[in-house]
């Protein structure tokens, strides 16, 4: 065969320690006893039984209709040579899957893949191993019956049908290689008891005599269709088909596996070289680019309904596992507890409805995994924060959130002294499971606080206690308000203590220990300084034990202050 499948893919710290309130973290504490679970902050996958009675018959192809619902194709495992029409159908969300072949299709076909309309619709692309050629197959009973849609030609020996996709019941489209010259696609309006051949005239040229589509190389969002050929070239139609452009990627003379997230983003990736690229324009340009973590490319799609949600899938040797993606497949995960085992076709319906296919051990064992969990994360928009006289004001926004119980916020300062660890400072109330944005707000009170820059941070805390952090937001150059000297540390002390001060403005500055006769021991500053917090180091090595007192003047008369210092020897 000249083709065939690819197979086994902010923000501010401070000292003083400010806490949940003891309601609140009952609260918290209660939620976390309660609602305890098992399954990772991103879900997990349960293995199912695929229903097929020969093992190691691997999952070519998935499609999800709906949260019961979903149609796979097989293929064998264990010759990948030796192709086989079998396919498997669940109605109950995965309890039950019934694997079946197809009359008349036992030896000498193949699938190309599957596509469903509900549980009981679905069609079927087959190919003739030995004569070319191939056909539609269409069943309106679940599977008990097949039907071939003859108007959809598909002529031996060049004939042979790649992708089929239905937008309903009626309307669809196909798509098989070149024959009589051009590109044999067809649309359909009432479910492809008549196929209607697209005009050449609507579709560009082949590039070569050997340019082809790979079997379901496609994507399709809304009325729009992608599909790949083997010359590196991206077929597109906006209009279901009837009419078509192309564009000529820099993949070069290689088949490329395409999924859209929308009208714009789209990732590709070529099997030969392992190279993804991405588009932002709906295909017209692309760029390579390196994945940050395990992309997985036996197979990848796009979450539908989230913001950016991706999932990627693999079988081979040393790169076997499932992964996703939050940020549209710049940077993946492994899901916990899936490295190294085989995953290979999947789909996903929604956000919490997906399978993955795997091979089978037996009709009873193996050979699916349903995914259980949520693939929208509680999406911030933005996250800042702001100095208003001694508090700094947080603001956040959410996209969505999942499984939200709350926000814990973390605080840390950093000076010329002290790098703090984070704190708690707050907790703010999520809003559970929502797809509408919601705002939040938390002040935090910096008054007893030195710091050249405060850092605070978000922790996302689900109803189960799994958690995540946000992104970190730094709020430079804090200003005192006041002016003020510091309470020493360490005090008692020996032979050295550390003494801060701040300044809201520029000023001449005094500082100075005295014994408690009156007499100056120290002069520690006598200069004009810029405003800020400000400390300085106290050597009492060649003091006497005893109590002294550190004393400020600011400007003339502006302000003076003084701290009793304890020298422990």
């Amino acid at each position: 065969m000249k083709k065939g499948y690819l197979l086994p893919l902010l923000l501010l710290f401070t000292s003083a320690f400010i806490t949940i309130s003891a309601e609140q973290e009952s609260i918290r504490k209660a939620q976390a006893d309660k609602l305890t679970s098992d399954v990772p902050k991103t879900g997990t996958w349960v293995e199912q039984a695929s229903g097929f009675a020969t093992a190691s018959r691997g999952i070519s192809h998935l499609v999800t209709v709906n949260e019961n619902a979903a149609w796979a194709t097989a293929y064998n495992g264990l010759s990948t040579s030796t192709y086989i029409v079998e396919f498997t159908r669940t109605t109950n969300a995965g309890q039950l899957w019934t694997a079946s072949g197809i009359t008349g299709y036992a030896s000498g076909w193949g699938t190309s893949m599957i596509h469903a309309v509900s549980a009981s619709k679905a069609w079927i692309p087959v190919f003739n191993t030995t004569a070319g050629g191939g056909r539609i197959l269409y069943t309106s009973d679940g599977g008990t019956t097949w039907n071939n849609q003859t108007t959809a030609a598909f002529a031996a020996p060049a004939g042979f049908p790649n992708i089929v996709h239905f937008w309903d019941e009626n309307v669809g489209f196909c798509q098989g290689d070149p024959n009589g010259g051009y590109f044999e696609l067809y649309t359909t309006t009432n479910g492809g008891t008549t196929w209607n051949r697209v005009p050449s005239a609507n579709i560009p040229a082949p590039s070569a005599a050997d340019e082809y589509g790979v079997v379901g190389y496609y994507s399709v969002v809304g009325n729009t269709i992608w599909f790949s050929t083997n010359k590196g070239r991206l077929f597109k139609s906006t209009d279901q088909g009837l009419n078509w452009t192309v564009t000529t990627t820099p993949i070069g003379n290689n088949q490329f596996k395409i999924q859209f997230k929308d009208q714009n983003y789209g990732i590709a990736y070529v099997p030969t070289n392992s190279t993804p690229y991405k588009t932002t324009d709906g295909g017209l340009t692309w760029t390579t680019y390196i994945p940050a973590g395990p992309f997985y490319s036996n197979h990848y799609t796009y979450v539908p309904g989230t913001p950016n949600s991706w999932v990627s899938t693999g079988a081979a040797t040393g790169v076997s596992g499932a992964s996703y993606s939050f940020d549209g497949g710049v940077s993946w995960v492994d899901f916990v507890g899936t490295s190294g085992t085989q995953f290979l076709g999947v789909d996903f319906y929604d956000a919490v409805t997906g399978w993955a296919g795997g091979f089978n051990t037996s009709s009873t064992v193996g050979g699916m995994r349903k995914y259980v969990g949520n693939l929208v994360p509680v999406e911030l928009t933005s996250f800042k924060g702001m100095q208003t006289g001694n508090n700094i004001q947080l603001e956040w926004i959410t996209a969505t959130e999942v499984n939200n119980f709350g926000f814990e916020i973390e605080r840390k300062i950093s000076s010329t002294e002290v790098q703090s660890d984070w704190i708690v400072v707050g907790f703010k109330q999520g809003f559970g499971t929502t797809a509408e944005q919601k705002s939040y707000s938390f002040t935090d009170n910096i008054g007893d606080v030195s710091a050249n820059a405060i850092s605070y941070r978000l922790k996302q805390i689900d109803y189960d206690g799994k958690f995540a952090y946000s992104q970190v937001v730094e709020i430079d150059n804090i200003l005192p308000l006041e002016f003020k000297l510091l309470q020493n540390y360490p005090n008692p002390f020996n032979p050295s203590t550390l003494i801060k001060y701040q300044l809201p403005d520029e000023n001449f500055v005094s500082l100075k220990v005295y014994n408690l006769l009156g007499q100056e021991v120290k002069s520690l500053v006598n200069q004009v300084q810029k405003p800020g917090v400000h400390s300085v180091q106290l050597n009492a090595s060649e003091l006497a034990s005893g109590i002294y007192i550190a004393l400020i003047k600011v400007g003339e008369g502006k302000f003076s202050q003084s701290i009793k210092l304890n020298l422990l020897k």
